[in-house]
């Protein structure tokens, strides 16, 4: 058995042997032209098989000492045919040089050997082009799955690479039916036997003509704008979309397709980023001591980051988040190590703490972004949300202007305007304190910023959506009609800097969000992104308005004034000014509810201090947590 394995020929021997044959006929056939076709004469037989066997005993000389025969036919690179031809090149060379040493009888025509140098790359390299021809097409006919038809945006040098690559490790899997892309000096060339196409006029004639599955960006070029262009011109047509983001990313570990990225939902805002000029905010903001609470949520953590590039003086990090503080702590120190920070786990709502901490350091800048924002989870614990959202909003308010604050900026939400749930009333009642304290006779100016749903921030929907699509499915959408405002971290980064250097107090900022986006087209978009098909690979399922849920947000209420400002992008509400007369009526009515845990109580109180106050009871029962405590005990005529 052993013996019978060892007589078994390997196909580089093959390669090997198949090789030498055809350099041998491309000495003959160099032999036959001269003397049959050049010049009519008699074949010095004798000299031909001399000088034959001189030529194939440095063919497999070198053969053998490169190793080509080793490398499979059909992953031949442009490299390896450059390595072939120069190989071929150096046998004709010695087989001229050698014949200086044979008596003339020996000799053939030099240009014998250049005839034969052209016809044996010609055989050499042509066999190795049928072979890869006919093994692709073999495989093809043979596979039961039809090949998945691939278009790819970008013909630069990431789109040759991936082209490349996709050809020699995923032929059976995906057909590349072309480029796409906006150069018009590419447009309707052939780029290694492909066709380059029109990426704004000819891409869904393309996708139609070619019934194109898949969509593959490989443009690190590429601005915003057009992205989120090109994106929303393709997500009509159903079809996976990835993303090729580098292309050293792919080889430090070797080139897979499923590790090419998903494209983020940021990617196909329905606007163009938001970008403020930040030079003056950059030079208000040093030598300053800056306190930032909720310095380990999305916002915070985010607002701390964009500090750390404006050489403040001592950046004060406080967080209740054990792990989340944390992970920030490393962060910030390894990316900004000449920095001074202050890492304090606490609560915002330990009053003592709190005020060691204001008397220590003296914060000129006060960031105010603590909050418990989950809405359902609010529904049910309400009194949470008047602890942390209100009586910890007024409880910094204070301690800034005690301590001298020169500016203090409260992170509101859309959520706060014509409230439907107990978060977003907690946050307008926690708007109507900083208002009332920027009429009072103090040094500190106070303002808001109010903004829609952050992309990506913690407890938003788009980190439940993209858990959802990673297991499977089904994404849930409480709502069909439900529609909401969104912008990126960045951008609400952006507009709580800004407003803490333009404000003068009292102000209300907004941003210029575009339009409103549904949140099933939201779903759908992710799961796009992800490679998928929305209800194909992955399912939709409605499950019913949540308790404390709008089925669409405002960003200013009926009675708002709105202001314009330096940029077109950001809004200002005047509203009526608030007395600190209301701002302690509603500390006072809502500190005798303490001691009280039952969530109906909580919402009847909030209505009489928020007429505008609509409670949503959704489709989920809220249940009594703390049963038999002080339940139902409370007059609210109190």
């Amino acid at each position: 058995m052993q013996e019978s394995r060892k007589n078994i020929i390997r196909p580089s021997q093959l390669v090997l042997i198949g090789d030498q044959l055809l350099v041998m006929l491309g000495l003959l056939s160099a032999v036959l032209a001269n003397y049959r076709i050049l010049s009519i004469n008699e074949f010095p037989i004798h000299t031909i098989v001399y000088r034959l066997f001189f030529h194939l005993a440095f063919g497999v000389f070198a053969w053998v000492s490169f190793g080509i025969y080793k490398k499979v036919i059909r992953f031949f690179s442009s490299k390896d045919f450059l390595t072939l031809t120069f190989i071929i090149f150096l046998i004709h060379v010695f087989s001229i040089t050698i014949g200086i040493f044979f008596s003339e009888k020996n000799q053939l025509k030099p240009e014998i050997f250049v005839i034969s140098f052209f016809i044996t790359t010609c055989y050499i390299i042509g066999t190795r082009l049928i072979i890869s021809y006919l093994y692709f097409h073999y495989r093809r006919t043979k596979s039961v799955n039809q090949p998945k038809r691939l278009l790819i945006y970008g013909a630069g040098e990431m789109g040759v690479f991936l082209k490349k690559s996709i050809n020699s490790l995923y032929q059976d899997e995906f057909s590349i039916i072309g480029f796409l892309d906006d150069d018009k000096n590419k447009i309707g060339r052939f780029i290694g036997g492909i066709r380059v196409y029109d990426a704004s006029t000819e891409l869904g004639t393309t996708i139609d003509k070619y019934n194109v599955t898949d969509v593959v960006i490989a443009n690190n070029s590429i601005l915003p704008a057009r992205k989120a262009k090109f994106l929303e011109d393709i997500l009509p047509y159903n079809l996976k979309l990835k993303e090729l983001s580098s292309v050293q990313s792919l080889l430090d570990n070797g080139f897979k397709f499923e590790r090419l990225a998903s494209i983020e939902i940021g990617d196909l805002m329905n606007r163009k980023q938001i970008e403020l000029y930040d030079a003056h905010v950059a030079d208000s903001l040093k030598t300053k001591t800056i306190l930032v609470t909720g310095a380990a949520g999305s916002i915070g953590s985010e607002i701390v980051r964009k500090l750390s590039e404006h050489d403040a003086t001592l950046i004060i990090c406080v967080d209740f988040s054990e792990s989340a503080l944390y992970d920030l702590e490393q962060e910030l120190k390894r990316k900004h190590p000449l920095v001074q920070y202050r890492f304090i786990l606490t609560d915002i709502r330990n009053e003592e703490l709190m005020d060691r901490i204001f008397d220590q350091y003296r914060p000129n800048f006060v960031y105010h972004a603590a909050a418990y924002k989950h809405v359902p989870l609010m529904e049910a614990f309400p009194w949470e949300a008047v602890q942390t959202n209100v009586f910890g909003t007024q409880s910094i308010v204070k301690k800034s202007i005690l301590y001298k604050a020169e500016k203090f900026v409260f992170i509101s939400s859309d959520k706060a305007v014509n409230p439907t749930s107990v978060m977003g009333a907690t946050k307008r009642l926690a708007e109507i304190i900083v208002q009332a304290a920027e009429g009072g006779n103090n040094n500190t100016s106070f303002v808001v910023t109010r903004f829609g749903n952050v992309l990506g921030s913690n407890g938003s929907v788009v980190p439940l959506f993209k858990k959802q699509i990673q297991a499977g499915g089904p994404v849930t959408v409480t709502h069909p009609e439900m529609i909401r405002y969104f912008m990126t971290i960045a951008e609400a980064c952006q507009l709580v800097l800004e407003a803490s250097v333009m404000a003068d107090g009292g102000e209300v900022f907004v941003f210029d969000m575009g339009e409103p986006v549904k949140i099933v087209d939201l779903a759908k978009n992710m799961i796009r992104l992800a490679g998928f098909i929305p209800d194909q690979d992955i399912k939709i399922n409605f499950i019913g308005q949540r308790p404390g849920e709008k089925l669409y947000e405002e960003v200013f209420a009926k009675d708002e004034k709105m202001k314009e400002t330096h940029h077109e992008k950001i809004m200002i509400s005047t509203e009526n000014k608030v007395d600190q007369s209301d701002a302690d009526i509603i500390i006072e009515k809502l500190k005798s509810l303490e001691g009280f845990y039952e969530p109906e109580l909580y919402r009847d109180l909030i209505k009489m201090l928020l007429p505008e106050f609509q409670s949503v009871k959704g489709n989920v029962q809220i249940e009594n947590y703390i049963a038999g405590n002080k339940i139902n005990q409370y007059n609210l005529q109190n």
